[in-house]
């Protein structure tokens, strides 16, 4: 037995954002605009930049442990370890306006998109919601109930169109 369920209406083509929060626009890169992408790509360069630099001590300290006298170098040419620490205020002001930076682009994101839960979760099955959606009668419920094998025929949206009851032994 085959039970055919009526093919629901396409949402509204002529609002993209017809299924939001669903489809969100971030799952959407063809919504974007031009600006909006060289916007984003610029800023994750800026702050890939930032990140990096900011290991660049480390990676300098690591090659002065290994041999290479790149930093005692530097120190000495910017007039010893007194100017190191003047300029060491310096850097730690930039320091912390870049990570003001990106603690206020954190914000930003968290008030932009902390609202939407993209976590799925199992929902419980509702019964009587499958009967309404499927249009399934209480003897074609316990008939698929029992079935060991169910085939869905879909649509090219990837709906259910039908499901038909099948016996698995041969």
């Amino acid at each position: 037995m085959t039970v055919h369920h009526a093919p629901t209406p396409a949402p509204d083509r002529d609002d993209p954002l017809a299924d939001y929060p669903d489809n969100l626009i971030i799952n959407r890169p063809d919504l974007k605009s031009r600006p909006l992408i060289f916007g984003e790509q610029v800023l994750t360069i800026i702050f890939w930049g930032f990140w990096f630099y900011l290991w660049l001590p480390l990676i300098s300290v690591i090659a002065w442990l290994l041999g290479f006298r790149i930093l005692y170098t530097h120190i000495m040419e910017l007039g010893g370890i007194d100017n190191f620490f003047a300029q060491f205020d310096t850097f730690s002001r930039g320091v912390a306006i870049a990570s003001g930076l990106l603690a206020c682009w954190s914000f930003y994101n968290l008030k932009r998109y902390g609202s939407y839960n993209r976590r799925n979760k199992v929902l419980p099955t509702d019964i009587k919601r499958l009967k309404k959606e499927f249009s399934l009668s209480d003897r074609d419920w316990q008939t698929f109930q029992e079935a060991r094998v169910l085939l869905l025929s879909l649509d090219a949206q990837g709906r259910v169109t039908g499901v038909q009851a099948k016996d698995s032994t041969p």
